[in-house]
């Protein structure tokens, strides 16, 4: 117990439970703020002292002669009654107990709070230095991303990396960071993202649709956190590698025939019914795949950029047998056979640069440029190597690929290739007995995995299918998911019960958004509330004042061993986040 006074702030109350107490405050804290507060009580539990840690959630003031209607009426004449206003006050608070210590030869362990602590037992703020002590035997995996809301306590957490070892979970988990624009989510997602990079054997890719950590992890600030996130990594021994649309080589014939459709050189071709264009795609591709010269394959996909290669695909299309099987009546038919013809005849530049050479360029090798598996693999490591695996980004924003090829499809044809491979690589490391200790981050996720109903069998709900079935699978093989969203209500609610760690920003207060809290904190009344009197970051007058609070659940921290949400604010000034956690600075 402190030994000054000062540091009481109430006494356990009644009625208590062994998860949340309720506590009557002193005096002198009345005017203090309390709520989200980090406060301690001692005890004693099976012959051993123990000290319990928690947030308080909620005050209520009563005066139980003001709520006598006699005296509500003295009230409203004379504003106040002097014997009793005031001094007939009580304040209780509800005390949520998040970790348990129990003091043995060895310092502080972890213990299970399964009694409740005698009325009277004193209430006091934790400090540092008691978290220090208590914390003593986790301080190498401690990540601190803010204080304690409404404390200037720094709030321990941990980021474990999906191995086993030192540092490890020993299993991979998935996490969430969720809030409106301008909640602080981006800049927190970026401080995860430091703390887990100071695992080295824990590969890291992340899928950037938005561009935002390609520009980032290239030496660009985004935004106005300014956290040196390309110089924090390498400082750590990291190798970034950052991948755009043109830095990649995709690597089988089915993808071709599916960019053929997806693309749009179909649709040139006046084909534009679904089928129809697959059926097309399929003789082009087999064509092209099949197509001899002296017994020797004429083509592989590497060699497609060419005009060669185009009019043998147009030829093949208007075979007669061809065009029977794409279009069964006379008067498509007749159309594909005018346009081809007119494409050979007089428009083979123009389509060749518009239309063929963007999607035989995704097939064509060249200097500096990756296969996704040889991607995959990188991050995977190799069984017996112990040198730091690279962090990854694959950048499939416009803004990124401006000077090559991109559209919307493109971007989800190459996102759900990346997700094949990981499941296949993910698999296949069961057979060397090695977990693959990779987090896959993916920013803007509730673009690429939406809730409710999209048309069947389209390019977004294969999507958003692959997604499902990679967070389901690939957590058993120690592929964990990193999910950034503006939305809990727009992301996909099999993705999201699949979430151990989520942290929730500003801006989830209302309609679905809130429907969602609240299954995520098991109707917790009280935290609820305290989430609901979060303030906008972007209502503070001056930068400088600033505050970015979150509300967090499952196990990201020390002091929540109970399941119960935990409140913190996260760091503004990136120079302190580097310091307290002895990141390299630039």
């Amino acid at each position: 117990m402190p030994n000054d006074r000062s540091k009481h702030v109430a006494v356990v109350g009644s009625p208590s439970t062994n998860t949340e107490l309720t506590v009557d405050l002193l005096q002198e804290a009345t005017e203090e703020r309390l709520v989200g507060a980090l406060v301690a009580f001692e005890a004693v539990q099976n012959g051993y002292p123990i000290t319990s840690v928690g947030q308080i959630v909620g005050i209520e003031l009563r005066n139980r002669w003001h709520e006598d209607s006699v005296f509500r009426n003295l009230v409203k004449r004379t504003g106040e009654i002097p014997p009793i206003t005031n001094r007939q006050d009580t304040r209780t608070a509800n005390l949520v107990v998040g970790a348990t210590f129990r003091q043995s030869t060895n310092g502080f362990e972890p213990e299970v709070l399964g009694m409740v602590p005698p009325t009277g037992t004193r209430v006091y703020r934790v400090d540092q230095q008691l978290l220090e002590r208590l914390l003593e035997v986790y301080r190498s995996e401690i990540v601190y991303l803010g204080r304690a809301y409404a404390n200037d306590v720094l709030y321990p957490m941990w980021f474990k990396h999906f191995g086993s070892g030192p540092g490890g979970a020993g299993e991979a988990y998935h996490l969430g960071v969720f809030g409106k624009t301008g909640s602080g989510k981006s800049g927190l997602a970026k401080m995860m993202l430091c703390a887990y990079a100071r695992h080295p054997q824990l590969g890291i890719l992340v899928i950037d649709p938005q561009g935002e950590f390609s520009l980032e992890l290239s030496g660009t600030r985004v935004g106005q956190q300014g956290l040196p996130l390309d110089q924090v990594v390498r400082g750590l021994g990291r190798h970034i590698h950052v991948y755009r649309i043109e830095d990649l080589q995709l690597d089988d014939w089915e993808t071709f025939e599916e960019m053929l459709v997806s693309l749009g050189f179909c649709e040139e071709l006046t084909i534009t019914h679904p089928s129809n264009a697959k059926r097309a795609a399929e003789v082009m591709r087999n064509t092209l795949e099949r197509a001899q010269n002296q017994g020797r394959a004429r083509f592989s996909l590497a060699q497609l950029m060419s005009r060669d290669a185009m009019r043998m695909a147009l030829n093949a299309v208007i075979n007669d047998q061809a065009i029977e099987y794409i279009f069964p009546s006379r008067e498509p038919r007749l159309r594909l056979k005018n346009r081809a013809e007119d494409i050979l005849a007089n428009r083979m530049d123009q389509v060749f640069t518009n239309r063929w050479q963007p999607i035989a360029q995704l097939f064509a090798a060249g200097q500096n440029r990756r296969r996704l598996y040889g991607i995959v693999s990188d991050l995977m490591g190799t069984a017996g190597v112990t040198d730091p695996r690279p962090v990854v980004v694959i950048d499939l924003s416009a803004r990124g690929n401006q000077g090559g090829f991109w559209s919307e499809e493109l971007q989800r044809r190459i996102l759900g290739k990346l997700l094949n491979i990981l499941v296949a690589q993910a698999t296949a490391s069961l057979s060397t007995q090695q977990s693959a200790n990779v987090l896959v981050l993916l920013d803007e996720a509730h673009r690429h995995a939406p809730s409710g109903k999209l048309e069947e069998d389209s390019e977004a709900d294969r999507l958003r299918s692959l997604l499902r079935r990679a967070v389901r699978e690939t957590r058993k093989y120690g592929i964990g998911w990193f999910f950034i969203s503006q939305t809990l209500g727009g992301l996909d609610n099999e993705i999201l019960q699949q979430l151990r760690i989520l942290a929730f920003g500003f801006g989830l207060a209302m309609g679905t958004e809130f429907d969602r809290l609240r299954d995520f904190v098991g109707g917790d009344k009280r935290a609820l509330e305290l989430y609901q009197s979060f303030r906008d970051p972007q209502s503070f007058p001056r930068r400088e004042l600033q505050e970015f609070p979150f509300m967090a659940v499952g196990p990201v921290s020390p002091l929540a061993f109970s399941g119960k949400p935990l409140f913190f604010t996260a760091f503004t000034d990136p120079a302190e986040f580097l310091q307290v956690n002895n990141l390299p600075a630039p």
